[in-house]
């Protein structure tokens, strides 16, 4: 992938959408309860979503990414989670504080969720074409034939090649990236504003996945919103516009994603891109029960942790030097403290480093 068209073109969205915040999270916490003691799964965290925006959310497994997602919408299995406190705005509505059949008119309708693992997500009793075209007919009343057709239409979208066949075949005579693009255009069927995908391109190749990515940038572009979380930083720099690393059920850092490329801030994010390169040493790694549950989640393997850094609440964010709208949540970055130290390791843990232009 060049240098110039490696980033996603921003130029594209609609301005006049772009800046209206369709998703609000604010101080989401959400613990699960184990036999072995209680996992804070999410801990604080708060972002936003503008429309026709593209966020992807970064970070190792365990480290909170798909309970925020499952949480949003209340997806996720109570118990053993517990969304124990925070605020989730979608265009005005508290989704937290709605009932059970509200919740439901907003799922699949106006947030589509597409997860990681596409064989629990399809039923293996019914054909692929039942299958999106209750998704369509569920929200919308359109005759048996148009439906039958736009469900066609949609597996073409997605990469299903003579989709006119394959539509009345089941789950399991497709293959595993099949499945995964059936998922995909269920997800679509209904036109979502907002579209949640949990590594939804991991089980394709490498010519279907730079569809797929087109396809949704397309529709990135025409106002819908996507949430993505993803462990391709490649996908992340093809598609995000802004991008939010998580660590230890914490957001470390967040901003516009060449900014948070060229110039990983937090010294997470830098071992996070340096294990792209194979360069980190994860030897080391705490399972996710011993990462301490107060201030910097990740000090018990930063060399450049402080007193400070323990203790309380997480550090609060403070904008990265150059970058009011490029955050980070370390210490350095505000009483005083000098970030350079910090910034000087950026280069070096850059995933891809590319020649950014300006323009």
């Amino acid at each position: 992938m060049s240098a110039e068209n490696q980033w996603k073109n921003t130029d594209l969205v609609d301005e006049s959408t772009s800046e209206t915040t369709l998703l609000e999270v604010e101080d989401l916490m959400t613990h699960i309860h184990t036999e072995r003691g209680t996992v804070r799964a999410v801990d604080g965290v708060s972002f936003d979503i503008n429309r026709g925006e593209t966020v992807c959310i970064v970070g190792e497994s365990g480290s909170g990414k798909s309970v925020t997602c499952e949480s949003l919408t209340r997806i996720i299995s109570q118990p053993p989670a517990e969304i124990k406190q925070g605020r989730v705005t979608f265009d005005g509505t508290q989704l937290l504080d709605i009932s059970e059949k509200e919740i439901r008119s907003i799922r699949g309708n106006r947030i589509a969720h597409v997860f990681q693992n596409p064989q629990s997500a399809l039923d293996p009793v019914y054909t692929i074409g039942k299958q999106v075209v209750e998704a369509i007919t569920i929200h919308e009343e359109l005759e048996e034939d148009d439906a039958r057709q736009r469900a066609i239409d949609l597996l073409r979208k997605v990469g299903i090649s003579r989709a006119h066949e394959r539509i009345d075949e089941y789950p399991h005579e497709f293959s595993g990236g099949m499945q995964q693009r059936a998922a995909i255009a269920i997800a679509l069927a209904a036109d979502p504003e907002l579209l949640i995908a949990d590594e939804p391109t991991t089980a394709v190749d490498v010519t279907v996945q730079a569809r797929l990515i087109e396809l949704l940038r397309g529709l990135s572009n025409a106002g819908m919103s996507m949430l993505w979380i993803t462990h391709d930083l490649r996908v992340v720099a093809a598609i995000a516009d802004r991008v939010i690393v998580m660590y230890g059920g914490t957001i470390v850092e967040e901003g516009p994603i060449k900014e948070v490329f060229t110039k990983p801030a937090h010294p997470y994010t830098q071992a996070l891109f340096e294990s792209y390169h194979g360069l980190a040493d994860d030897s080391g790694r705490p399972a996710r029960e011993h990462i301490p549950g107060d201030g910097c989640r990740f000090r018990g393997q930063c060399r450049f942790a402080v007193d400070e850094c323990a203790g309380g609440n997480q550090p609060a964010f403070a904008s990265v030097p150059d970058s009011s709208a490029h955050q980070a949540a370390c210490v350095y970055y505000h009483n005083d403290r000098d970030p350079t130290q910090i910034l000087e390791e950026a280069t070096d843990a850059r995933p891809i480093a590319p020649e950014v232009s300006d323009d």
